[in-house]
């Protein structure tokens, strides 16, 4: 065979094995293509859901308050699958600040707004109540509530308790957490702490203590039978 001859056999052997490596690669790109596709579309969908949430969850929560109350302060779910529900609203006048209270203090009620931490009273019982918050987020204007400010507590039933801050305070929650069977009637707003902080998961929680003005509806005693002490 001449040189030509053997040169155009072997081009069309390579031409031929070529193909073949095409015809197999490209099924195989194309399916990792139509992968990314669908990582890149669910990552799309996950950040608008969420964004969908952040949007939505404060009207929902706003329509099962005004449910509640119109109810005579029967708990309603903002959403069917949710796991808490507003209990009450925390207006602090002097700083224009109003947060609706969720059932609860896990992180998914925290994402929501600031919860009431169960183990502790309800606010106006007889005990300490316990509202908790997410620095950055709900209970950022904390940083500002100076002693002789005035907080209310709006319940589900329609009444309002008035209490009056008398000290903010900073502790460290590794330590034993915090009291919450001194026999005091208090309500505390707690917080991570510094507000500034890089990360969240510090020790270290920061305090509005104030106690209910006088002259108010007795005090109920309180169902809570949780322990003594939670961490936050």
């Amino acid at each position: 065979m001449s040189g030509w001859a053997a040169s155009c056999c072997c081009w069309r052997c390579s031409q031929g094995h070529s193909g073949r490596r095409n015809r197999m690669v490209s099924p195989l790109s194309r399916i990792s293509a139509l992968l990314l596709l669908l990582a890149a579309s669910h990552q799309l969908g996950t950040a608008l859901l969420i964004q969908l949430k952040a949007q939505l969850a404060p009207r929902l929560v706003e329509r099962a308050w005004a449910q509640s109350l119109a109810q005579d302060g029967r708990p309603v779910k903002p959403w069917p699958w949710a796991d808490t529900w507003p209990m009450a609203r925390l207006e602090i006048p002097a700083l224009a600040e109003s947060q609706l209270v969720l059932a609860g203090d896990t992180g998914n009620v925290l994402a929501f707004g600031p919860g009431h931490q169960r183990a502790s009273a309800m606010p106006g019982t007889r005990g300490v109540a316990v509202i908790g918050g997410h620095r950055d987020t709900h209970f950022r204007f904390l940083r500002h509530i100076v002693p002789g400010q005035r907080i209310v507590v709006q319940l589900a039933s329609g009444r309002a308790i008035h209490y009056r801050v008398v000290a903010t305070d900073i502790v460290d929650a590794s330590k034993g957490g915090i009291a919450i069977d001194s026999g005091d009637n208090l309500l505390l707003l707690v917080t991570c702490y510094p507000f500034d902080a890089l990360s969240s998961d510090g020790p270290l929680r920061y305090r509005v203590i104030a106690t209910p003005e006088p002259r108010q509806e007795a005090f109920a005693p309180s169902a809570s039978a949780g322990a003594g002490r939670f961490m936050l």
